[in-house]
């Protein structure tokens, strides 16, 4: 990257600054003044500007398909199936859309705190997309109150929840939530009697897991990252 990229994208001044910078000497790389304003800055070069260290931070998207039995937080040192276990990104990163330790599949990992608020905010009603297979069905009138809403706590309304029978004898719905309470899906079935044999989360946005093997991550596409900077 050209040294005067390089100091801009460090959010320290402009291109054309930057340039002006290693003109009056105040630019060194490596503990050496640089004069040359077309340097291509390498990986390991430091860079420093009237005494201060430059580091670039480059934001990363990953989705993440999660196995069960890993918790969504990123350091536990109570239980070794942490994220960090999971994914080998040498920086701290958030996760946007957690899962509790029995569920599985789409977990999105970034840097990227702006992003993370955006995608759990409730104002913005992110639909979230699961596969759940319960051990008791649910008839015509509990799902039509699974869609209007049920009072979980004092505190916790869900509302505007979409459900899909997608396999009767197997019992399987698809359902559709943009609400984030703690273990929400398993708390709705079980509301109206039926417990949770199987969750996994297929979908957040528009962001898919797709053919996302367990526990494998992968950068986001550009069609992915392009819905991201939408938000």
């Amino acid at each position: 990257m050209r040294i005067n990229k390089y100091i801009a994208k460090a959010g320290l001044a402009s291109r054309r600054k930057s340039e002006e910078y290693i003109k009056k000497g105040l630019v060194f790389v490596n503990g050496k003044k640089l004069d040359d304003l077309s340097y291509q800055v390498k990986e390991n070069d430091q860079v420093k500007v009237m005494g201060k260290l430059l580091e670039i931070k480059e934001k990363f998207y990953y989705k993440l398909n999660k196995p069960i039995g890993f918790i969504s937080s990123n350091y536990d040192p109570h239980n070794k199936k942490d994220l960090n276990s999971l994914v080998k990104i040498d920086h701290r990163f958030f996760c946007a859309g957690r899962l509790d330790k029995d569920s599985h599949g789409l977990m999105l990992i970034t840097n990227d705190g702006k992003i993370t608020n955006k995608l759990i905010h409730p104002s913005k009603k992110i639909e979230k997309t699961y596969i759940v297979k319960v051990d008791k069905l649910l008839n015509k009138d509990d799902e039509a109150l699974f869609r209007k809403g049920i009072k979980l706590s004092v505190n916790e309304k869900t509302s505007d929840a979409k459900i899909n029978l997608i396999d009767e004898n197997s019992k399987i719905y698809e359902v559709i939530i943009h609400q984030g309470f703690n273990r929400q899906v398993r708390r709705m079935f079980l509301y109206f009697g039926s417990k949770v044999i199987d969750l996994k989360r297929i979908k957040i946005g528009q962001i898919e897991l797709g053919k996302l093997e367990d526990g494998k991550y992968k950068k986001l596409n550009k069609k992915e990252l392009e819905y991201l900077e939408s938000l």
